[in-house]
């Protein structure tokens, strides 16, 4: 009566041990099919009653994207250099003396043309007094020679030779007389001669009398007129010195710009051409760029290039052109000096960017300018004609021997694996049902989230970029179309 009742105790124990068992293997799945998605336990159900063709729709889905519609991130260049001014002065005086004013102090904005600083000019004031009064002088001698000789000074000359003429018409008649008296013997040989001599000399005064005359009719001589104009001009000439000496006694603004520096004031004595002030040019200002000779050769003048100030990404950029390049390169640091002019936009003060003179400046050029851009050397030494595509880097997978690899959607029987099935696919339509496959690439470069490769995957070709962790070759899914190829990167990279 015992062993029955043994029995059933026995079956009763194993049947409650199998429900646990199936129980435990239950939570299993359902946590294993949280974990990794749908088909990771059984991918290949039993098949359903519709008349299919013999193959199973699989309920594993995996993300993918056309290869030629991947955008890749923008990368550039990045070159270090310097803020500078335009232009960068040192005023100084060419006179020296004593500092009588400096009107500028440093961080004040001037304008052209604008008295910075002058000294004491007392002297060349005096100077400037006796160099007016011979300016006069000359300039009344000058009008005098131009005039001639007056009518009243023509007349006084024209009786004084009528006097003379009178005088030798007497003293020539008291000669005849006297030579008749001696030609009878009657007078002295004293009173001949001096009857003589008396009329020679008042002949030789009437030539003088009417040459004078005809010299003040005739006018001033041109020699005279040029020699007055040349004692006016001297006389300028002077007056002009002093006011270069009074130009060269003051400091006036080059060009408009902010003073750097102020190295005296007032009351203090300065040599000829010392320093006095120091100024930098108002904005646009400029930055220099030492840029690797096979860079360079790609640049030309008035390019369009992004330049950022500090630590400043390119996001926080301030547009820039080229202006000057030098021509040879540096034989010692194999580079050319690029000097670039920043264009300060609406959200940048003018004194905001003068205050960038001195900072380190970062050069951002786009790799699209340049052939470096292309990497075709790295994707075609291999002999093997193939285009560089960008791929998210998570989509890589790796393979044997240190290669990397990424899945490809190939589409099966059947199937229609194309961008415009895409809201096809999470409703249990097979027209994407795709096969995995495996294409080995090489890594070009890897910029951020996003890396160039080169392989034999073709532009049309669909890559899986998401859901890698849960295939393989030969395995069968659903293809789910992203909605939108992007680089997966919000900030442009920097890459030298």
């Amino acid at each position: 009566m015992n062993a029955p009742s043994h029995s059933i105790q026995r079956r009763s124990f194993w049947n409650a041990r199998s429900f646990g068992v199936i129980a435990f293997v239950v939570v299993i799945g359902a946590v294993l099919s949280a974990a990794f998605g749908p088909g990771v336990i059984g991918l290949d159900p039993a098949p359903a009653d519709d008349g299919s063709i013999g193959l199973e729709t699989p309920r594993l889905h995996v993300r993918v994207v056309q290869a030629q519609s991947i955008e890749g991130p923008e990368l550039f260049h990045r070159y270090r250099g310097d803020v500078i001014a335009r232009r960068d002065s040192s005023l100084a005086m060419r006179r020296g003396g004593r500092l009588q004013d400096v009107a500028v102090h440093e961080g004040d904005l001037v304008n052209r043309g604008d008295v910075l600083a002058r000294i004491d000019v007392a002297d060349l004031h005096a100077a400037a007094a006796s160099a007016d009064a011979e300016i006069a002088a000359a300039e009344a001698a000058l009008e005098e020679a131009t005039a001639g000789p007056r009518y009243q000074t023509i007349r006084a000359a024209e009786a004084r030779v009528q006097q003379l003429e009178a005088q030798w018409t007497a003293a020539k008649n008291r000669f005849e007389r006297q030579r008749s008296l001696r030609s009878r013997g009657a007078g002295t040989q004293q009173e001949y001669d001096d009857a003589k001599f008396a009329t020679d000399a008042l002949a030789a005064n009437q030539m003088s009398a009417k040459a004078e005359l005809d010299e003040l009719k005739e006018g001033t001589r041109q020699e005279q007129i040029a020699a007055a104009r040349a004692r006016l001009q001297l006389a300028k000439a002077a007056r002009q010195r002093v006011e270069v000496d009074l130009s060269d006694s003051q400091i006036v603004a080059p060009f408009d710009g902010v003073i750097a520096s102020r190295l005296f004031d007032e009351g203090s004595i300065i040599g000829p051409n010392q320093p006095v002030l120091r100024i930098l040019e108002s904005p646009p200002v400029h930055a220099t760029f030492g840029v690797p000779a096979d860079v360079s050769d790609f640049l030309k003048l008035n390019d369009r290039l992004r330049v950022s100030v500090g630590e400043a990404g390119p996001d926080s950029s301030q547009p820039a052109r080229v202006i000057r390049m030098q021509p040879q390169i540096n034989p010692v640091t194999r580079t050319r000096v690029v000097e670039v002019e920043l264009e300060a936009d609406d959200t940048v003060a003018a004194a905001e960017s003068i205050g960038w003179i001195g900072k380190t400046a970062t050069l951002w050029v786009p790799w699209a300018k340049t052939r470096t851009q292309q990497d075709d050397w790295i994707a075609h030494n291999d002999g093997v004609d193939r285009v560089p595509i960008w791929v998210p880097t998570s989509a890589l997978v790796r393979g044997v021997r240190g290669l990397w690899s990424v899945y490809v959607a190939e589409p099966t029987l059947g199937s229609d694996l194309s961008a415009d099935s895409a809201n096809t696919t999470l409703d249990g339509n097979d027209t994407n049902v795709v096969a995995i496959s495996r294409r080995d690439v090489k890594i070009i470069r890897t910029a951020g989230q996003m890396s160039l490769v080169s392989g034999s995957v073709a532009g049309t070709e669909a890559i899986v970029v998401e859901g890698t962790q849960r295939v393989g070759p030969g395995v069968r899914a659903v293809a789910v179309w992203e909605s939108e190829a992007s680089s997966l990167s919000s900030q442009e990279t920097a890459a030298r």
